[in-house]
């Protein structure tokens, strides 16, 4: 039932809502999905109450349930949305709006259509990008990196052997930022891009579309009204981020989007290969009060997209997005602080993965091996060995894996399965590159997708990536067995070849050892894995300790970031 000021509503495909109308859609009997990112990240979805629900990090105004109903509020105006479990979702707007309905029989044929009639499109990537393991910069040296240092990075990754061929570049490479020109610690950038070039790398350069105002450029930018400029007058309008105060490049005018573009054409010139994108987030814009612009806060983001999708096609990555499944980019979870909890730690990332592959955005990085250790506050220990491993485990079988916080800072034995995991993920490239041309079903399958109407709407801990692996990863610290779901005779288990029977059974999960059953017709997968995870010593990772002295502290304003 829906209802608008409280008046019974008929379900129809579009319904027409006013400005300050406030929407009611009773959710009180089924399990629902999508919205996006939420610090606390349930699965199905529980409370979320967001005054100003505009895009931060990957969010979409879809929500969805298992009885194969969906509701879209069409529009980039921020929104008042308050999810109340098994009662009623409520959405006030500022503006008009359109809200879109969607039905089918169940959760699996009405992905597909929402695919069909949003335009969702898979983003077109390099087969050998399915299978890679990125390596990034930030989390290993946050905003203490130089060209020296990626040399080196670049070396101990070949030397370790691991099967990457993409480094990110991250944060502190500018002279400003917002200058978009390499720093004095990069004396010879062009000279280093060919150096790791020729080491078989390719290489994603952090931008953002601020710029901010100690640059030498910004009053240039000012008066040429490349930035957003204020409402009283021709200065910029500013705003904080976590790196200081800056303008916004203003991506609605000619003047803005020539210069950014140019700018990033300029670092593809010299041997950039694409990007890592930060920013487009509402809340990294100058208030709406003081900027003289007509953009709705979640409208900037797929400016910003349109710019990248442009210059580096399939090979560009980033974290925010509102409704932008069709651009050609591979998404990227936002920050996860390195727990196990659903409040923005392991468990979190796994149901926001669910979430955000029934949204549209599939294609995606589950965030950085193993989250944001010690870069948002000095004092948080160091991450577990258990932990490095459960999250290395869930990441690579996940479409993408990327590492941030070295495993080498561990001791050998723990590398060594770290190694051995990011291999089995290598060994997945074939099988991922053919499921991604498959657009008929998501690549990261809840289970009330691929079996639907079999009561698993409520299970978020175990997936299937493609039509063929179920996952059933370890999500608490010192669980060495769980409970695993079979909903037919079809799977075997990747680590022994033992058939499985239908129904519940208790599995063993020794760290590490997280439960991967494989559909017994695709022989060719399980002939793949089988001989990769018998490099990996089971049980060999001991619950509690931290064999890693590698510090990595940095205190960041959580007013602003976060």
């Amino acid at each position: 039932m829906i209802t608008i000021d409280d008046k019974n509503i008929p379900l129809k495909d579009l319904i027409a809502v006013k400005a300050g109308q406030c929407l009611s859609i009773d959710n009180s009997q089924a399990s629902w999905y999508g919205h996006g990112f939420n610090h606390d990240q349930a699965w199905p979805l529980e409370e979320i109450t967001n005054d100003k629900f505009a895009v931060n990090n990957i969010q979409s105004p879809l929500w969805m349930n298992c009885n194969g109903q969906a509701f879209l509020a069409d529009t980039e105006a921020a929104l008042q949305v308050n999810f109340k479990d098994q009662e009623q979702l409520e959405i006030l707007c500022e503006k008009d709006f359109n809200l879109r309905y969607f039905e089918a029989d169940n959760l699996a044929q009405l992905w597909q259509k929402l695919k069909n009639e949003l335009g969702w499109q898979r983003p077109q990537i390099k087969d050998s990008l399915m299978g890679d393991a990125f390596f990034c910069t930030w989390t290993q040296y946050p905003r203490a990196i130089n060209q020296e240092r990626i040399l080196e990075m670049a070396q101990e990754i070949r030397q370790y052997d691991y099967p990457c061929s993409t480094i990110v570049i991250d944060d502190r490479w500018e002279s400003c930022f917002g200058e978009l020109e390499f720093g004095k610690d990069f004396p010879e950038p062009q000279k280093m891009l060919q150096q790791l070039h020729d080491m078989g790398f390719q290489v994603l350069l952090w931008v953002t579309p601020f710029v901010n105002c100690e640059s030498k450029y910004f009053k240039e930018l000012e008066n040429q009204q490349v930035l957003v400029p204020h409402i009283e007058g021709e200065q910029a309008a500013t705003f904080r981020w976590w790196g200081g105060t800056a303008g916004l490049v203003d991506l609605s005018r000619t003047s803005g989007k020539d210069w950014y573009k140019n700018k990033l054409l300029t670092l593809k010139e010299m041997g950039v290969d694409g990007f890592k994108i930060d920013g487009g987030d509402a809340k990294y814009m100058p208030a709406q009060e003081i900027a003289n612009w007509d953009l709705d806060p979640s409208a900037y983001s797929d400016l910003l997209l349109e710019i990248f999708e442009e210059i580096a096609p399939g090979n560009c990555e980033s974290r925010a997005a509102w409704m932008s499944q069709n651009r050609n980019i591979i998404w990227r979870l936002g920050g996860k602080d390195s727990h196990w909890g659903e409040d923005n730690g392991l468990k979190a990332l796994l149901n926001l993965s669910l979430h955000l592959s029934l949204c549209g955005y599939d294609a995606l990085i589950p965030d950085m091996i193993p989250g944001r250790v010690q870069t948002m506050n000095s004092d948080d220990p160091l991450v577990t060995d258990e932990l490095m491993v459960r999250w290395t485990e869930i990441s690579c079988f996940m479409p993408f894996v990327q590492f941030s916080y070295f495993p080498w800072n561990y001791c050998e034995s723990t590398e060594r399965v770290i190694h051995g995991l990011a291999k089995v993920h290598k060994a997945l490239e074939a099988y991922l590159a053919e499921s991604a041309k498959d657009h008929s079903a998501p690549l990261i399958r809840p289970l009330e997708l691929a079996f639907p109407n079999s009561g698993y709407e409520k299970i978020g801990d175990q997936y299937l990536l493609g039509p063929d692996l179920m996952i059933c990863p370890v999500l608490d610290p010192g669980h060495k067995q769980r409970k695993a779901i079979f909903p037919n005779s079809d799977f075997v288990d990747a680590w022994t070849g033992n058939a499985m029977d239908a129904g519940e059974i208790i599995i063993d999960t020794p760290c590490p050892g997280i439960g991967l059953f494989i559909n017994k017709q695709n022989k060719a997968l399980y002939n793949t894995l089988k001989p990769v995870l018998k490099n990996i010593a089971r049980a060999s990772v001991k619950s509690g300790t931290c064999t890693s002295q590698h510090k990595c502290g940095l205190n960041r304003d959580l007013n602003v970031t976060g």
